[in-house]
Protein backbone atom coordinates (compact mmCIF):
# COMPACT_ATOMS: atom_id res chain seq x y z
CA UNK A 1 0.00 0.00 0.00
CA UNK A 2 3.07 2.41 1.10
CA UNK A 3 4.29 1.49 -2.69
CA UNK A 4 1.22 1.96 -4.51
CA UNK A 5 0.92 5.41 -2.59
CA UNK A 6 4.72 6.30 -3.29
CA UNK A 7 4.57 6.33 -6.99
CA UNK A 8 1.92 8.97 -7.71
CA UNK A 9 3.30 11.05 -5.14
CA UNK A 10 6.67 10.81 -7.17
CA UNK A 11 4.73 11.95 -10.45
CA UNK A 12 2.95 14.89 -8.85
CA UNK A 13 6.35 15.89 -7.79
CA UNK A 14 7.68 15.50 -11.33
CA UNK A 15 4.95 16.91 -12.83
CA UNK A 16 5.11 20.62 -10.54
CA UNK A 17 8.84 20.23 -10.78
CA UNK A 18 8.50 20.36 -14.71
CA UNK A 19 5.90 22.45 -14.63
CA UNK A 20 7.43 24.98 -12.22
CA UNK A 21 10.40 25.20 -14.86
CA UNK A 22 8.35 26.52 -17.10
CA UNK A 23 6.60 29.29 -15.43
CA UNK A 24 9.68 31.72 -15.85
CA UNK A 25 9.79 31.49 -19.78
CA UNK A 26 5.75 31.07 -19.73
CA UNK A 27 5.98 34.81 -18.16
CA UNK A 28 8.44 36.72 -20.39
CA UNK A 29 6.60 35.14 -23.31
CA UNK A 30 3.45 36.74 -21.98
CA UNK A 31 4.95 39.95 -20.95
CA UNK A 32 7.15 40.31 -24.18
CA UNK A 33 3.80 39.61 -25.94
CA UNK A 34 2.13 42.56 -24.07
CA UNK A 35 4.74 44.82 -25.00
CA UNK A 36 5.23 43.72 -28.73
CA UNK A 37 1.78 42.75 -29.52
CA UNK A 38 1.08 40.66 -32.70
CA UNK A 39 4.49 39.36 -32.52
CA UNK A 40 4.83 36.66 -30.36
CA UNK A 41 3.52 32.64 -31.42
CA UNK A 42 2.80 29.97 -29.29
CA UNK A 43 2.44 26.38 -29.62
CA UNK A 44 -0.48 25.51 -32.18
CA UNK A 45 -0.39 29.20 -33.51
CA UNK A 46 0.68 29.03 -37.43
CA UNK A 47 3.32 31.35 -37.23
CA UNK A 48 5.28 29.29 -34.67
CA UNK A 49 4.91 26.26 -36.97
CA UNK A 50 6.08 28.05 -39.60
CA UNK A 51 9.36 29.17 -38.24
CA UNK A 52 9.96 26.11 -36.50
CA UNK A 53 10.25 24.83 -39.54
CA UNK A 54 12.24 27.52 -41.63
CA UNK A 55 15.90 25.55 -40.53
CA UNK A 56 18.53 23.96 -42.88
CA UNK A 57 18.72 20.74 -40.54
CA UNK A 58 15.70 19.10 -39.87
CA UNK A 59 17.28 17.99 -36.65
CA UNK A 60 16.42 21.84 -35.69
CA UNK A 61 12.69 21.68 -36.05
CA UNK A 62 12.72 19.34 -33.48
CA UNK A 63 13.22 21.94 -31.33
CA UNK A 64 10.79 23.74 -29.44
CA UNK A 65 10.45 27.03 -27.50
CA UNK A 66 8.07 28.32 -25.46
CA UNK A 67 7.36 31.08 -27.52
CA UNK A 68 8.85 32.53 -31.04
CA UNK A 69 8.65 36.54 -30.63
CA UNK A 70 9.23 37.94 -34.04
CA UNK A 71 9.96 41.97 -34.27
CA UNK A 72 9.77 43.87 -36.82
CA UNK A 73 11.84 46.54 -35.36
CA UNK A 74 14.77 47.51 -33.41
CA UNK A 75 12.51 49.20 -30.68
CA UNK A 76 10.65 45.86 -31.19
CA UNK A 77 13.79 43.76 -30.21
CA UNK A 78 14.89 46.20 -27.42
CA UNK A 79 11.39 45.69 -25.45
CA UNK A 80 11.66 41.64 -25.76
CA UNK A 81 15.58 42.22 -24.42
CA UNK A 82 14.21 44.47 -21.61
CA UNK A 83 12.22 42.10 -20.55
CA UNK A 84 14.06 38.89 -20.69
CA UNK A 85 16.55 40.73 -18.36
CA UNK A 86 13.62 40.73 -15.64
CA UNK A 87 13.78 36.72 -15.90
CA UNK A 88 17.01 35.79 -15.68
CA UNK A 89 16.50 32.28 -15.59
CA UNK A 90 15.23 32.03 -19.19
CA UNK A 91 17.40 31.35 -22.16
CA UNK A 92 16.92 32.37 -25.29
CA UNK A 93 18.57 32.18 -29.00
CA UNK A 94 18.43 34.73 -32.23
CA UNK A 95 17.39 33.12 -35.51
CA UNK A 96 18.31 34.82 -38.66
CA UNK A 97 18.11 32.71 -41.58
CA UNK A 98 18.23 29.44 -39.70
CA UNK A 99 21.44 27.89 -41.79
CA UNK A 100 23.76 27.23 -38.70
CA UNK A 101 22.95 23.06 -38.48
CA UNK A 102 24.23 23.28 -34.24
CA UNK A 103 21.41 22.36 -32.22
CA UNK A 104 20.88 25.55 -29.55
CA UNK A 105 22.51 28.18 -31.75
CA UNK A 106 19.55 29.70 -33.64
CA UNK A 107 17.06 27.38 -31.97
CA UNK A 108 16.35 26.60 -28.54
CA UNK A 109 13.98 23.95 -26.23
CA UNK A 110 12.19 25.43 -24.02
CA UNK A 111 13.55 29.04 -24.05
CA UNK A 112 12.33 32.49 -26.19
CA UNK A 113 13.55 32.14 -29.84
CA UNK A 114 14.12 35.69 -31.38
CA UNK A 115 13.65 35.26 -34.64
CA UNK A 116 14.91 38.21 -37.04
CA UNK A 117 12.89 37.07 -40.58
CA UNK A 118 10.39 40.18 -40.40
CA UNK A 119 13.70 42.34 -40.15
CA UNK A 120 14.99 42.61 -43.43
CA UNK A 121 15.54 44.31 -46.15
CA UNK A 122 18.58 46.34 -48.14
CA UNK A 123 18.86 49.54 -49.13
CA UNK A 124 21.65 51.55 -51.01
CA UNK A 125 23.19 54.49 -51.17
CA UNK A 126 25.49 54.85 -54.18
CA UNK A 127 26.71 58.37 -53.37
CA UNK A 128 28.91 56.82 -49.95
CA UNK A 129 28.84 53.53 -51.76
CA UNK A 130 27.22 51.84 -48.98
CA UNK A 131 24.38 49.26 -48.59
CA UNK A 132 21.90 48.88 -45.25
CA UNK A 133 21.31 45.70 -44.70
CA UNK A 134 18.71 44.12 -42.24
CA UNK A 135 19.67 40.78 -40.94
CA UNK A 136 16.03 38.54 -41.63
CA UNK A 137 15.90 37.08 -45.20
CA UNK A 138 18.76 35.35 -46.98
CA UNK A 139 21.54 36.22 -49.32
CA UNK A 140 19.49 35.82 -52.30
CA UNK A 141 17.46 38.69 -51.83
CA UNK A 142 20.41 40.60 -50.59
CA UNK A 143 22.35 40.42 -54.41
CA UNK A 144 19.08 40.51 -55.78
CA UNK A 145 18.37 44.55 -55.26
CA UNK A 146 22.00 45.38 -55.79
CA UNK A 147 22.79 43.56 -58.76
CA UNK A 148 20.99 45.74 -60.88
CA UNK A 149 22.63 48.88 -59.69
CA UNK A 150 25.89 47.10 -60.58
CA UNK A 151 27.34 46.49 -57.56
CA UNK A 152 27.35 43.99 -54.73
CA UNK A 153 28.58 42.98 -51.36
CA UNK A 154 31.12 40.50 -50.26
CA UNK A 155 28.64 37.56 -49.47
CA UNK A 156 27.80 34.30 -49.29
CA UNK A 157 28.57 31.77 -51.61
CA UNK A 158 25.28 30.02 -52.14
CA UNK A 159 22.38 32.57 -51.70
CA UNK A 160 20.21 30.08 -49.53
CA UNK A 161 22.46 31.34 -46.61
CA UNK A 162 21.35 33.61 -43.44
CA UNK A 163 22.27 36.95 -43.23
CA UNK A 164 23.26 37.53 -39.84
CA UNK A 165 25.01 34.62 -38.89
CA UNK A 166 26.84 34.71 -41.48
CA UNK A 167 28.58 38.58 -41.50
CA UNK A 168 28.91 38.37 -37.36
CA UNK A 169 30.97 34.65 -37.79
CA UNK A 170 33.28 35.82 -40.14
CA UNK A 171 31.74 34.85 -43.59
CA UNK A 172 34.33 33.50 -46.72
CA UNK A 173 33.22 34.63 -50.01
CA UNK A 174 34.08 34.21 -53.61
CA UNK A 175 35.22 37.94 -53.34
CA UNK A 176 37.91 37.52 -50.64
CA UNK A 177 41.11 37.56 -52.18
CA UNK A 178 40.00 41.14 -53.59
CA UNK A 179 38.29 42.10 -50.70
CA UNK A 180 39.00 40.19 -47.24
CA UNK A 181 35.93 38.61 -45.23
CA UNK A 182 32.66 39.57 -45.67
CA UNK A 183 32.90 41.00 -41.76
CA UNK A 184 35.60 43.13 -43.09
CA UNK A 185 33.96 45.24 -45.07
CA UNK A 186 30.92 45.71 -42.47
CA UNK A 187 31.68 49.72 -40.96
CA UNK A 188 28.54 50.21 -38.91
CA UNK A 189 26.27 48.30 -36.86
CA UNK A 190 22.97 48.93 -35.35
CA UNK A 191 22.78 47.24 -32.27
CA UNK A 192 20.59 45.87 -29.21
CA UNK A 193 22.91 45.68 -26.29
CA UNK A 194 22.49 43.15 -23.32
CA UNK A 195 20.69 46.10 -21.22
CA UNK A 196 18.41 46.14 -24.45
CA UNK A 197 19.62 49.69 -25.81
CA UNK A 198 20.00 50.71 -29.33
CA UNK A 199 23.10 51.56 -30.04
CA UNK A 200 24.93 52.34 -33.78
CA UNK A 201 28.72 51.18 -33.52
CA UNK A 202 30.58 52.75 -35.92
CA UNK A 203 34.30 51.62 -37.02
CA UNK A 204 35.75 54.40 -37.55
CA UNK A 205 35.01 55.81 -34.04
CA UNK A 206 35.04 52.35 -32.29
CA UNK A 207 37.92 50.60 -33.77
CA UNK A 208 38.34 47.92 -30.95
CA UNK A 209 34.45 47.30 -31.18
CA UNK A 210 34.32 47.05 -34.85
CA UNK A 211 37.50 44.78 -34.76
CA UNK A 212 35.74 42.41 -31.91
CA UNK A 213 31.92 42.55 -33.98
CA UNK A 214 33.59 40.53 -37.07
CA UNK A 215 34.00 37.31 -36.36
CA UNK A 216 32.92 36.98 -32.75
CA UNK A 217 29.67 35.51 -33.42
CA UNK A 218 26.37 37.23 -31.55
CA UNK A 219 28.12 38.19 -28.35
CA UNK A 220 27.99 41.84 -28.31
CA UNK A 221 24.54 42.05 -29.33
CA UNK A 222 21.54 41.64 -31.33
CA UNK A 223 22.70 43.08 -34.98
CA UNK A 224 19.23 44.81 -36.79
CA UNK A 225 21.02 45.86 -39.65
CA UNK A 226 24.24 46.20 -41.27
CA UNK A 227 26.35 49.39 -42.88
CA UNK A 228 28.61 47.66 -45.66
CA UNK A 229 30.64 49.05 -48.41
CA UNK A 230 29.72 47.83 -51.25
CA UNK A 231 32.06 46.88 -54.70
CA UNK A 232 31.58 46.87 -58.67
CA UNK A 233 30.19 43.94 -60.21
CA UNK A 234 29.50 42.63 -63.82
CA UNK A 235 28.92 39.23 -65.51
CA UNK A 236 30.90 36.89 -64.32
CA UNK A 237 32.02 33.69 -64.92
CA UNK A 238 30.95 30.05 -62.76
CA UNK A 239 28.81 27.24 -61.48
CA UNK A 240 29.25 23.84 -60.72
CA UNK A 241 31.29 20.80 -62.44
CA UNK A 242 30.91 17.07 -61.27
CA UNK A 243 33.81 14.89 -61.40
CA UNK A 244 34.16 11.08 -61.04
CA UNK A 245 36.25 10.17 -58.16
CA UNK A 246 39.20 8.44 -60.48
CA UNK A 247 39.79 12.68 -61.53
CA UNK A 248 40.93 13.27 -57.51
CA UNK A 249 44.38 12.97 -58.61
CA UNK A 250 44.11 15.68 -60.80
CA UNK A 251 41.76 18.17 -58.83
CA UNK A 252 43.75 17.65 -56.09
CA UNK A 253 47.14 18.61 -58.10
CA UNK A 254 45.09 21.97 -59.35
CA UNK A 255 44.32 22.71 -56.13
CA UNK A 256 47.76 22.87 -54.72
CA UNK A 257 48.72 24.95 -58.13
CA UNK A 258 46.09 27.09 -57.34
CA UNK A 259 46.48 27.90 -53.28
CA UNK A 260 49.36 30.53 -53.52
CA UNK A 261 47.61 32.09 -56.90
CA UNK A 262 45.46 34.66 -55.26
CA UNK A 263 47.84 37.33 -55.50
CA UNK A 264 48.29 36.81 -58.86
CA UNK A 265 44.25 36.31 -59.99
CA UNK A 266 42.15 37.24 -57.07
CA UNK A 267 39.00 37.41 -59.17
CA UNK A 268 39.26 33.36 -58.98
CA UNK A 269 37.78 31.74 -56.72
CA UNK A 270 36.84 27.71 -55.84
CA UNK A 271 35.29 25.01 -53.69
CA UNK A 272 35.78 21.12 -54.13
CA UNK A 273 33.44 19.56 -51.92
CA UNK A 274 35.39 15.52 -51.97
CA UNK A 275 31.75 13.95 -51.92
CA UNK A 276 31.30 10.20 -50.07
CA UNK A 277 27.88 8.39 -50.42
CA UNK A 278 26.19 4.95 -50.00
CA UNK A 279 28.62 1.61 -50.71
CA UNK A 280 31.69 4.89 -50.45
CA UNK A 281 30.79 6.08 -53.97
CA UNK A 282 33.02 8.89 -54.26
CA UNK A 283 32.29 12.05 -56.61
CA UNK A 284 33.72 15.66 -56.76
CA UNK A 285 32.20 18.89 -56.75
CA UNK A 286 33.98 22.26 -57.77
CA UNK A 287 32.04 25.21 -57.41
CA UNK A 288 33.55 27.65 -59.57
CA UNK A 289 34.00 31.34 -59.80
CA UNK A 290 35.83 34.20 -62.17
CA UNK A 291 34.96 37.89 -61.39
CA UNK A 292 34.54 38.82 -64.96
CA UNK A 293 32.38 37.39 -68.03
CA UNK A 294 35.25 34.67 -69.10
CA UNK A 295 38.23 32.85 -67.20
CA UNK A 296 41.43 33.02 -67.62
CA UNK A 297 43.00 30.84 -70.27
CA UNK A 298 46.10 29.85 -68.90
CA UNK A 299 47.68 29.50 -65.45
CA UNK A 300 46.53 27.58 -62.23
CA UNK A 301 42.58 28.18 -62.48
CA UNK A 302 42.73 27.27 -66.15
CA UNK A 303 44.50 23.90 -65.27
CA UNK A 304 41.22 22.93 -63.57
CA UNK A 305 39.30 23.63 -66.38
CA UNK A 306 40.91 21.06 -68.82
CA UNK A 307 39.73 18.06 -66.19
CA UNK A 308 37.03 16.56 -68.09
CA UNK A 309 33.83 16.74 -65.73
CA UNK A 310 31.00 14.28 -66.30
CA UNK A 311 28.60 17.33 -65.73
CA UNK A 312 29.20 20.95 -66.09
CA UNK A 313 27.23 23.89 -65.00
CA UNK A 314 29.48 26.63 -65.82
CA UNK A 315 28.55 29.80 -67.97
CA UNK A 316 28.77 33.54 -68.00
CA UNK A 317 25.84 34.97 -66.26
CA UNK A 318 25.18 37.67 -63.50
CA UNK A 319 26.19 36.82 -60.22
CA UNK A 320 22.58 37.11 -58.82
CA UNK A 321 22.24 34.04 -61.19
CA UNK A 322 25.29 32.51 -60.21
CA UNK A 323 24.48 32.43 -56.02
CA UNK A 324 21.02 31.50 -56.56
CA UNK A 325 21.95 28.85 -58.76
CA UNK A 326 24.45 27.66 -56.43
CA UNK A 327 21.95 27.35 -53.32
CA UNK A 328 19.30 25.70 -55.46
CA UNK A 329 20.59 22.18 -54.28
CA UNK A 330 21.04 22.94 -50.72
CA UNK A 331 17.54 24.79 -50.97
CA UNK A 332 16.01 21.19 -51.01
CA UNK A 333 17.75 19.11 -48.40
CA UNK A 334 15.42 17.48 -46.05
CA UNK A 335 17.62 15.74 -44.43
CA UNK A 336 19.86 16.20 -40.31
CA UNK A 337 23.39 17.97 -40.99
CA UNK A 338 26.29 18.51 -39.13
CA UNK A 339 29.33 21.17 -40.07
CA UNK A 340 33.10 21.13 -38.14
CA UNK A 341 35.96 22.96 -39.08
CA UNK A 342 39.86 22.74 -39.34
CA UNK A 343 42.37 25.20 -40.66
CA UNK A 344 45.45 23.59 -41.96
CA UNK A 345 48.39 25.51 -43.17
CA UNK A 346 49.65 25.29 -47.49
CA UNK A 347 52.64 22.63 -47.55
CA UNK A 348 54.37 24.03 -50.57
CA UNK A 349 56.41 20.75 -50.51
CA UNK A 350 53.56 18.39 -49.63
CA UNK A 351 51.02 18.09 -52.78
CA UNK A 352 49.76 14.69 -50.80
CA UNK A 353 48.44 16.65 -47.98
CA UNK A 354 44.90 16.61 -49.61
CA UNK A 355 44.43 12.77 -51.25
CA UNK A 356 45.73 11.84 -47.34
CA UNK A 357 42.99 13.57 -45.65
CA UNK A 358 40.54 12.57 -48.06
CA UNK A 359 41.92 8.74 -47.67
CA UNK A 360 41.36 8.91 -44.17
CA UNK A 361 37.84 10.44 -44.30
CA UNK A 362 37.25 7.39 -46.44
CA UNK A 363 38.32 5.12 -44.01
CA UNK A 364 36.73 6.67 -41.04
CA UNK A 365 32.94 6.68 -42.77
CA UNK A 366 33.64 3.27 -44.76
CA UNK A 367 31.72 1.02 -42.08
CA UNK A 368 29.25 3.26 -42.19
CA UNK A 369 28.50 3.90 -46.14
CA UNK A 370 28.44 0.21 -47.00
CA UNK A 371 26.01 -0.06 -44.52
CA UNK A 372 22.51 -0.06 -46.67
CA UNK A 373 20.27 1.38 -44.02
CA UNK A 374 22.15 4.67 -44.94
CA UNK A 375 20.97 5.17 -48.76
CA UNK A 376 20.45 8.99 -47.98
CA UNK A 377 23.81 9.59 -46.18
CA UNK A 378 25.95 11.63 -47.05
CA UNK A 379 29.42 13.75 -45.77
CA UNK A 380 31.94 15.54 -47.87
CA UNK A 381 34.97 17.43 -46.90
CA UNK A 382 34.94 20.83 -48.52
CA UNK A 383 38.30 22.07 -49.28
CA UNK A 384 38.18 26.16 -49.13
CA UNK A 385 41.45 28.20 -50.03
CA UNK A 386 42.60 31.12 -47.81
CA UNK A 387 45.31 32.72 -49.70
CA UNK A 388 47.32 34.94 -47.55
CA UNK A 389 46.15 38.30 -49.80
CA UNK A 390 42.82 37.62 -47.72
CA UNK A 391 44.71 38.07 -44.40
CA UNK A 392 46.39 41.97 -46.37
CA UNK A 393 42.66 42.91 -47.41
CA UNK A 394 41.47 42.16 -43.90
CA UNK A 395 43.98 44.15 -42.08
CA UNK A 396 43.75 46.75 -45.19
CA UNK A 397 39.86 47.33 -43.92
CA UNK A 398 40.99 47.55 -40.04
CA UNK A 399 41.19 44.16 -39.25
CA UNK A 400 38.69 41.17 -37.21
CA UNK A 401 38.37 38.80 -34.71
CA UNK A 402 39.79 36.39 -36.31
CA UNK A 403 43.23 38.24 -36.77
CA UNK A 404 44.03 37.81 -40.16
CA UNK A 405 46.85 40.03 -41.26
CA UNK A 406 49.29 40.87 -43.80
CA UNK A 407 51.80 38.27 -42.41
CA UNK A 408 49.77 35.40 -43.08
CA UNK A 409 51.28 32.29 -45.12
CA UNK A 410 48.51 30.73 -47.43
CA UNK A 411 45.95 28.18 -45.64
CA UNK A 412 43.34 25.83 -46.44
CA UNK A 413 39.36 25.91 -44.51
CA UNK A 414 38.40 22.33 -44.09
CA UNK A 415 34.20 22.04 -43.88
CA UNK A 416 33.30 18.48 -42.81
CA UNK A 417 29.68 18.30 -43.85
CA UNK A 418 27.61 15.40 -43.54
CA UNK A 419 23.70 14.83 -44.24
CA UNK A 420 21.84 11.75 -42.77
CA UNK A 421 18.37 10.55 -42.21
CA UNK A 422 17.46 9.17 -38.58
CA UNK A 423 17.66 10.59 -35.34
CA UNK A 424 19.77 7.70 -34.09
CA UNK A 425 22.49 8.29 -35.98
CA UNK A 426 23.18 11.40 -34.59
CA UNK A 427 25.74 10.30 -32.32
CA UNK A 428 27.67 8.25 -34.91
CA UNK A 429 27.60 11.31 -37.26
CA UNK A 430 29.16 13.52 -34.96
CA UNK A 431 31.63 11.44 -34.08
CA UNK A 432 33.14 11.07 -37.57
CA UNK A 433 33.37 14.11 -37.82
CA UNK A 434 35.54 14.38 -34.59
CA UNK A 435 37.43 11.46 -35.39
CA UNK A 436 38.64 12.87 -38.32
CA UNK A 437 39.74 16.49 -36.90
CA UNK A 438 41.18 14.37 -33.47
CA UNK A 439 43.69 13.14 -36.52
CA UNK A 440 44.23 16.14 -37.92
CA UNK A 441 45.14 17.61 -34.85
CA UNK A 442 47.69 14.86 -34.35
CA UNK A 443 49.07 15.42 -37.79
CA UNK A 444 49.47 19.28 -37.16
CA UNK A 445 52.47 18.94 -35.42
CA UNK A 446 54.36 17.45 -38.41
CA UNK A 447 53.19 19.31 -40.95
CA UNK A 448 54.02 22.41 -39.34
CA UNK A 449 57.26 20.83 -37.95
CA UNK A 450 58.23 21.23 -42.12
CA UNK A 451 59.07 25.23 -41.31
CA UNK A 452 55.63 26.08 -41.96
CA UNK A 453 54.71 27.04 -38.88
CA UNK A 454 51.86 29.56 -38.83
CA UNK A 455 48.89 30.79 -37.06
CA UNK A 456 45.72 28.52 -37.87
CA UNK A 457 42.37 29.57 -36.24
CA UNK A 458 39.57 27.95 -36.76
CA UNK A 459 36.58 29.14 -38.91
CA UNK A 460 33.63 30.05 -37.15
CA UNK A 461 30.58 29.70 -39.69
CA UNK A 462 31.82 25.94 -40.15
CA UNK A 463 32.11 25.08 -36.41
CA UNK A 464 30.16 21.83 -34.10
CA UNK A 465 29.53 23.87 -31.56
CA UNK A 466 32.00 21.52 -29.47
CA UNK A 467 34.65 23.40 -31.10
CA UNK A 468 37.01 25.88 -29.10
CA UNK A 469 36.71 28.86 -32.06
CA UNK A 470 37.32 32.03 -30.28
CA UNK A 471 40.06 29.99 -28.23
CA UNK A 472 41.84 29.58 -31.26
CA UNK A 473 42.06 33.67 -32.34
CA UNK A 474 45.15 35.30 -31.21
CA UNK A 475 43.92 38.11 -29.29
CA UNK A 476 41.08 36.03 -27.34
CA UNK A 477 42.05 37.64 -23.71
CA UNK A 478 41.09 41.37 -25.34
CA UNK A 479 38.47 40.21 -26.49
CA UNK A 480 36.99 38.13 -23.97
CA UNK A 481 37.37 41.17 -21.39
CA UNK A 482 35.84 43.25 -24.03
CA UNK A 483 33.03 41.24 -24.74
CA UNK A 484 32.21 40.94 -20.40
CA UNK A 485 32.64 44.75 -19.68
CA UNK A 486 29.52 45.08 -22.65
CA UNK A 487 27.85 42.15 -20.83
CA UNK A 488 28.99 42.28 -17.37
CA UNK A 489 25.93 40.11 -16.52
CA UNK A 490 26.17 37.65 -19.23
CA UNK A 491 23.11 38.31 -21.04
CA UNK A 492 24.71 36.69 -24.12
CA UNK A 493 27.88 34.69 -22.95
CA UNK A 494 25.61 33.02 -20.63
CA UNK A 495 21.91 32.86 -21.66
CA UNK A 496 22.06 32.44 -25.29
CA UNK A 497 23.18 30.55 -27.87
CA UNK A 498 26.48 30.29 -30.18
CA UNK A 499 30.08 30.14 -29.93
CA UNK A 500 31.72 32.26 -26.88
CA UNK A 501 34.80 33.73 -25.43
Amino acid sequence: MAVSMFFPCLLTLSLLISFGRSIPANDACNAISESVPGQVYFPGDLGYTSETLKYWSVALRELRPVCIVMPTSASQVSAAVKILNQYPDVNFAVKSGGHDPNPGHSSIQDGVLIALREIRGTAYDAEKRLAFVKPGGEWNDVISVLDPMGVTLVGGRLGIVGIAGYLLQGGISFLSAQYGLACDSIVGWETVTANGSIVNVDAASQPDLAVAMRGSGNQFGIVTQFTIKTYPIGKVWGGSRVYAGDKQDEIFAALHRFIPYGHQEPKAAIIISDVIAVGKTSIILVFYFYDGPEPPSTGPFADFLKIIPTTTLTYTRSYADLLTANGAPAAIVTERASFRTFTIPYLPENPGIYAEISDKWHNITSHHFTNLLHLTSECSIDFQPMPSVVGQQSQRAGGNAMGLNGNDSDRILLEIQCLWASKEDDTTMYALSRDLTDWLESRLPGWEASGNEQYNPLFMNDATDDQNVTGSYRDYAKFKALQKSADPEGFFRVRAGGFKY
